[in-house]
């Protein structure tokens, strides 16, 4: 596999990380801002405090002050907000027989957690802490959402891998952490290569697998250090 330049464009502005499909690309997510099945040119990173404050009285009407700020489309744009520092994201970009998978990453560790702890609140409370890792996957295969659903497993997957390689703990517990409690994940696909199998016996599922766990690793070590 070789690294050449991405199809994506990547750009940081005040307070957030701009990353531009070069199309509408369709995508899957639990993002904030147009989360859920949907199609996207753009996602943004929004930085925000560690208690997860904007500038504005709802995160609706932030992502909107911020989008018209940036001049972006609301309808084709998905929102993430973190308070990692947007501009020490990492990236790894992979291609091979046509195919390419593009991961980038945002890593804050402030509410790392293992999957066994307790929870922090209870239901249908938001918790405030918001250290999170946010991920953008993108790539020109996967034209169903079976296949994108694959992808979001198998990112998942790969960024568990980076935190127990670099041994994070739990803010909670000191349990062998896997995620943050706000973590996001987005799968952006154009599919224009027709393949949707992505598992680890795939070429597509190794690229996504080494792109997810190169830039959270990447991420993870600039945060220790800073």
């Amino acid at each position: 596999m070789n690294t050449i330049t991405s199809p994506l464009r990547i750009n940081t502005g005040p307070d957030c990380l701009v990353v531009r499909f070069p199309r509408v690309f369709g995508c899957l997510s639990w993002a904030p801002w147009n989360g859920g099945e949907t199609s996207a040119s753009v996602v943004v990173n929004r930085q925000v405090d560690l208690h997860g404050s904007c500038s504005s009285d709802t995160i609706a009407e932030d992502f909107r002050r911020l989008f018209k700020e940036v001049s972006l489309v609301p309808d084709e744009t998905i929102g993430l907000m973190t308070a990692a520092k947007v501009s020490a994201y990492h990236d790894c970009f992979l291609i091979s027989s046509g195919a390419w998978v593009h991961a980038v990453a945002t890593v804050g560790l402030s509410n790392a957690r293992s999957v066994l702890d307790d929870a922090d609140v209870e239901l249908g409370y938001r918790c405030g802490s918001a250290g999170t890792v946010n991920l953008v996957v993108a790539t020109n295969a996967l034209p169903t959402i079976g296949g994108r659903i694959q992808a979001i497993h198998l990112a998942a997957s790969a960024k568990a891998a980076a935190f127990r390689d670099a041994s994070v703990r739990s803010r909670k517990s000191d349990r062998p952490a896997d995620l943050t409690g706000t973590d996001c994940l987005v799968v952006g696909a154009s599919g224009e290569i027709e393949e949707d199998q992505c598992g680890l016996h795939t070429v597509l599922g190794e690229m996504i697998g080494r792109a997810v766990y190169t830039s959270v690793a990447q991420g993870i070590a600039g945060f220790l250090k800073s």
